[in-house]
């Protein structure tokens, strides 16, 4: 270890602190076998710290590697523009267990002719996935909330259970917005 420290002070690196929870890694799920430790961090020299004076780095909650994400963030994100919007069908729909009666509901309510109700009914799955979508959003605060307070508590076995379900949770959440990144991705590509 004395020789990585004497390695960053040779290349003139200090650590740059962070926000958030205050371990990186996590090893056991009971009480009796937990450890927390800060094992990984940022560090920088004095020329990167003055061409990004504002940065900020977040120890993110994590699901299920037992390394934490690190987010280093150097400035306010640019406004992106908004592109005109085509109907597409998305496959992180099929996940949404309201989907279907969503498509059935639509198409009974809608008339004229069939671009008229297909139209009627791409506009209607547009506003529910947006609402399903602020809808996940709130949850997944929630249980990244959640998280972070099971972390500040001491560990024992009921501490642990709920953090490894609250985990699961949101490792479905990551599982169903992947899915929607990879068609995004498939779409632009």
């Amino acid at each position: 270890m004395s020789s990585f420290r004497a390695a960053l002070e040779d290349c003139n690196l200090e650590d740059i602190g962070y926000k958030g929870q205050w371990f990186t890694w996590e090893w056991g799920r009971l009480s009796s076998n937990n450890i927390r430790e800060r094992l990984d961090r940022g560090v920088a020299n004095p020329a990167w710290l003055a061409l990004f004076p504002d940065y900020q780095l977040e120890h993110l909650v994590h699901s299920f590697s037992d390394h934490c994400p690190l987010l280093l963030t150097t400035s306010q994100a640019n406004n992106m523009r908004k592109r005109n919007h085509h109907f597409r069908f998305e496959a992180a729909w099929l996940l949404e267990d309201s989907c279907e009666n969503e498509v059935i509901n639509l198409w009974r309510n809608a008339t004229g002719t069939i671009p008229e109700r297909l139209k009627f009914v791409s506009s209607g799955l547009d506003l529910w996935f947006n609402r399903v979508k602020k809808e996940k959003r709130i949850n997944v605060t929630a249980l990244k909330q959640r998280l972070k307070e099971l972390n500040d508590y001491q560990p024992n076995d009921e501490i642990l259970e709920e953090t490894l379900e609250t985990k699961l949770a949101l490792n479905l959440e990551a599982d169903r917005e992947e899915i929607y990144w990879e068609q995004r991705a498939r779409a632009t590509g």
